[in-house]
């Protein structure tokens, strides 16, 4: 007698597994996937070269980053659409040729402006491709062989960005910065030239749906305004009408999109996935998931570079060498999602996570490369516990032609979580940067025995130079500013890993919410 097990799968709406085989299929979507997710982190390195090479602030160049994660975050939301409409292959394909022409066009591209709007689809195009990976390696693989399939998808989401910044650091560092837009085309396109073979057509037999423009528009809107609010806070002053007025469209879209989301026949999010306790507690902890490791991908080259003196390849490097934990717990973890409550590992790889963070709150400029990457490493195998059960858990909570609603809107919310991990960050270390430097600033006095050590040790060197006593003291008092600039920063950056290991300690706490076995 046939079992449940044995039938055939459906790939969300529209594909039956049968029509191609599980490691073929799997190793396109994930040639696909990594190849655009590592645009995510390559350009980070990048990102000085280009100020330099366009004459533009840092005000402006962080929009290719924060355009970037906000187009991947919106599309995500379009997965189920796309598969309802155009099948697995073509969708596939449209992302592929979508995302290596505008990769070409932003190597060659003349304006800033153009370099960031090829970002932005290039971000798009990624945000169309990882939840239908997700989709696909979860439909393809029987129940039992699950969680290893999500430790597959998970590590492609965890390692791909870990290696990016170490290509785009040699890419920097040895040739031109405009390569990271086409560094990754040959593999692009072997991923392409692979869809059109291994992944399934679109069932005819299925209807077309239309869709929502209302509540795709609504939540761009949102996305980008609360990105922008966030963004010039600082900079123009959290109470100032200009921040307040995106901050309050950004709530009023948001608020705009649950009502219509909530009523409409074609809904692109599902909102009725989040009144199952399952798939709402691990929504929750997507987030956190989502912030955690996009903002310590943000924060440990900035760290590095700007602190310790890192070049762009040594700190790539020291990401990779971290990312090889991805490579040792995901087969154990994949084995755990499938036997084990999700609750427990997830919960595990947070507590991890945490530690790791609070580890390097402690680091200094006498810090080693070691060091930095051993604790990094400490805290990627607690993210390469998390992603199985974490995706199998809450897949599993839900009816199967609902699974690419469930994979996007999972993956929009882990990726909304890394977009305002990112942003927050930011201004986090610029406000406690600018905290500490007034509260050194204030101790710099003659009752000072430290500051006159420091100055009276440099007036000795000078002196040996034969530089003349007024300029001199220019010279000393202008290198303890920058000492206490140094410092002020060095100490915020301890304090973004701090708030980082106590943000994921709370999670744990959610995590344990998900005791639930799977399957029962």
């Amino acid at each position: 007698m046939s079992t449940t097990a044995d039938a055939p799968r459906r790939i969300g709406p529209a594909v039956d597994e049968r029509q191609f085989g599980k490691w073929s299929a799997t190793l396109t979507v994930m040639i696909g996937m990594m190849t655009t997710i590592l645009s995510s982190t390559m350009i980070n390195v990048a990102i000085p070269d280009i100020m330099g090479a366009f004459g533009v602030g840092q005000d402006r160049a962080q929009w290719m980053s924060s355009g970037f994660l906000a187009a991947m975050t919106c599309l995500m939301l379009l997965n189920a659409w796309f598969v309802q409409n155009l099948g697995v292959r073509n969708t596939f394909t449209l992302a592929i040729v979508v995302f290596s022409a505008a990769s070409i066009y932003g190597q060659t591209a003349a304006d800033f402006n153009v370099v960031v709007a090829c970002r932005v689809i290039q971000g798009a195009c990624a945000g169309l491709l990882q939840p239908l990976a997700m989709t696909v390696i979860y439909a393809s693989f029987p129940p039992k062989e699950r969680g290893m399939a999500m430790g597959i998808f998970g590590m492609g989401v965890v390692f791909g960005p870990a290696i990016g910044p170490t290509i785009g650091g040699i890419i920097v560092d040895n040739a031109d910065w405009r390569f990271v837009f086409t560094a990754a085309l040959p593999i692009t396109g072997i991923a392409g030239l692979l869809g059109m073979r291994f992944l399934p057509g679109r069932d005819d037999s299925l209807p077309r749906v239309n869709l929502n423009w209302i509540s795709f528009a609504l939540v761009c809107v949102a996305v980008a305004t609360l990105l922008t609010g966030i963004a010039n806070g600082q900079r123009q002053g959290w109470g100032s009408v200009y921040v307040n007025t995106y901050l309050l469209v950004a709530f009023l879209a948001a608020a705009g999109f649950i009502m219509v989301e909530s009523r409409t026949a074609n809904p692109i999010i599902q909102v009725r996935l989040f009144a199952d306790r399952t798939f709402a507690v691990s929504a929750i902890v997507a987030f956190m998931f989502g912030v955690g490791m996009f903002g310590s991908f943000y924060i440990v080259p900035i760290f590095v570079q700007t602190i310790l003196g890192f070049t762009a390849t040594k700190a790539g490097m020291m990401l990779m060498v971290a990312g090889i934990g991805l490579l040792i717990v995901f087969p154990v973890a994949g084995r755990l999602a499938g036997q084990v409550a999700p609750g427990y590992p997830i919960a595990t790889g947070m507590c991890l996570f945490g530690v790791s963070s609070f580890a390097l709150a402690g680091a200094t400029v006498d810090s080693s490369f070691w060091f930095l990457a051993a604790w990094s490493a400490f805290g990627r195998v607690g993210l390469g516990l998390i992603t199985p059960s974490l995706n199998t858990g809450a897949l599993a909570a839900i009816r199967p032609d609902l699974v690419p609603y469930g994979a996007g809107g999972l993956n929009f919310i882990r990726m909304l979580g890394g977009a305002l991990g990112v942003n927050v960050l930011a201004v986090i270390l610029e406000q406690r940067t600018e905290l500490h430097t007034v509260a050194f600033k204030a101790t710099q006095t003659s009752a000072n025995p430290q500051t006159q050590e420091l100055l009276r040790h440099v007036y000795e060197v000078l002196a040996q130079q034969g530089i003349v006593a007024i300029d001199a003291t220019r010279i000393a008092m202008a290198y303890l500013g920058r000492t206490v600039n140094a410092k002020a920063s060095m100490l915020a950056f301890q304090d973004g890993f701090m708030i980082l290991g106590l943000s994921f300690t709370g999670a744990a706490l959610a995590a344990l919410l998900l005791t639930r076995k799977p399957g029962s």
